[in-house]
C-alpha cells in the first residue's frame, strides 16, 4: 500500500519519493517547502517489484449513523487540502490533531456492500464495486472527520487495467494509489496477482487496499498529510525522511485495520478471514516486497504493517489508538 508521493520528476516504477501537495495559496513559514509539492500521489507498491511479482468508545466521538445513511455522490471538485501555516502548527496536527479524539461506530453496517470475485471480476464490475465501497467508507468515516471540524468529501474512485493518467502523473504498473493533487484514489484491475498465490482469492483483499487508500484521503482532509510531508521535506537525512513517510503509512494500515473491525460483522468476515487480511498487510512490507530483510524504506517491515493493521482490526473504537507520531521511532520501522 501506497506511499503518500514523489518527488518533483519522479516516474512510476521507481524509488519512492515525497509527498507533492499542490502549493498553499498563502505565503507562510513552510511556504518554500509547500510551493516545491506539486501533487499528493501515493502508490502502493515500487514497479519493479510489483513486476517481478506479477511475473513470477472514546470521548468526542461519532454518532451512530442512521440505517438510512446516504452517502454523498463522489465529489469532483472537492475544497483545497488544508495546510498548515507553520511548522509548530504541522506538529500539532500530527501529534495532537482533534481527529483523534473522534471514533467510529463499530459494527457499522455495510449490508449494501456485496462480495466481488477481484481477480476475474470485470472492470465494469470492479468500478461498481468501488462505487458501493467508498459508499460503506463514507459511513464509517464521514462523522468522526467532521466532528474533528474538518471536512470529508467523497473521493472518486477509479479501476485502470492500462496506463493512465492522473494529477499525480502517470499510472503504468500495479498499483493502488490516493492523489491528493485531484483527491481521487485508483486502483489497478490485476492488483491481487502480487500477493502470494495462496492470498489472491483472500475475502475482503481489495477492500483492505481501498480502504488504506481512504486512509490516506482522511489524513490529507485532516491536514496530517501535508504536515508530515512538510516535516518530510525538512529532514536532514534519506533515514530520517523514511521515518515520517513510515508514520504516515502505517498510520493509513490502522485506520484500515479500524474499518475492517467496524463492517467485518456484517460482511460475514470470519477469524479466518481476519487472519488471510493480516497475511496481506504483512505481505505490503518493505522487506517482503524487495527481499531486503531490514530494508529502510518508506512504508514499514511486514511485521510493523501487519503490527498497525492489527492494532485498528482489535483496539478500540477510538482513533487515537492510530496517533504514529508520538511513538518511538523503532514503532514505525
Amino acid at each position: 500500500m501506497p506511499r503518500q508521493g514523489y518527488a518533483p520528476g519522479y516516474q512510476p516504477g521507481g524509488p519512492p519519493g515525497r509527498f507533492q501537495p499542490p502549493p498553499p495559496r498563502r505565503r507562510n513559514p513552510i511556504g518554500r517547502v509547500l510551493m516545491m509539492l506539486v501533487g499528493l500521489c501515493a502508490l502502493l507498491l515500487v514497479g519493479v517489484v510489483l513486476a517481478n511479482m506479477v511475473n513470477g468508545t472514546s470521548p468526542g466521538t461519532t454518532p451512530n449513523p442512521a440505517d438510512s445513511y446516504t452517502p454523498p455522490p463522489p465529489d469532483m471538485e472537492p475544497p483545497d487540502l488544508p495546510a498548515p501555516k507553520t511548522y509548530a502548527e504541522a506538529t500539532e496536527w500530527l501529534q495532537n490533531n482533534p481527529f483523534y479524539q473522534q471514533s467510529v461506530v463499530a459494527p457499522t453496517d455495510c449490508n449494501d456492500l456485496e462480495p466481488v470475485d477481484a481477480l476475474n471480476a470485470s472492470e465494469n464490475a470492479l468500478n461498481a464495486h468501488l462505487l458501493a465501497l467508498t459508499g460503506c467508507l463514507m459511513r464509517v468515516w464521514e462523522a468522526p472527520v467532521e466532528a474533528a471540524g474538518f471536512v470529508m468529501p467523497r473521493p472518486p474512485a477509479t479501476v485502470y487495467s492500462q496506463p493512465i493518467q492522473t494529477a499525480c502523473g502517470k499510472l503504468e504498473s500495479v498499483n493502488a494509489s490516493y492523489c491528493g493533487a485531484d483527491q481521487r484514489i485508483y486502483y489497478a484491475k490485476p492488483l491481487p496477482r502480487i500477493f502470494p498465490v495462496e492470498l489472491q482469492r483472500q475475502k475482503f483483499l481489495m477492500e483492505l487496499v481501498l480502504a488504506h487508500e481512504f486512509g490516506h484521503a482522511i489524513q490529507a482532509r485532516t491536514g496530517i498529510t501535508i504536515s508530515s510531508s512538510a516535516w518530510e521535506q525538512r529532514a536532514s537525512t534519506k533515514a530520517a525522511a523514511n521515518v515520517f513517510s513510515r508514520r504516515l503509512e502505517v498510520q493509513a494500515d490502522c485506520l484500515a485495520g479500524m474499518f475492517v473491525q467496524a463492517v467485518g460483522p456484517s460482511q460475514g468476515l470470519a477469524a479466518a478471514d481476519l487472519d488471510g487480511l493480516r497475511r496481506v498487510a504483512y505481505n505490503l512490507g518493505d522487506d517482503v516486497l524487495s527481499g531486503k530483510a531490514n530494508i529502510d524504506s518508506g512504508h514499514g517491515l511486514g511485521v510493523t504493517r501487519q503490527r498497525w493493521f492489527e492494532t485498528g482490526l482489535t483496539g478500540s473504537t477510538s482513533v487515537g489508538q492510530c496517533n504514529t507520531y508520538t511513538v518511538p521511532d523503532p514503532q514505525v520501522r
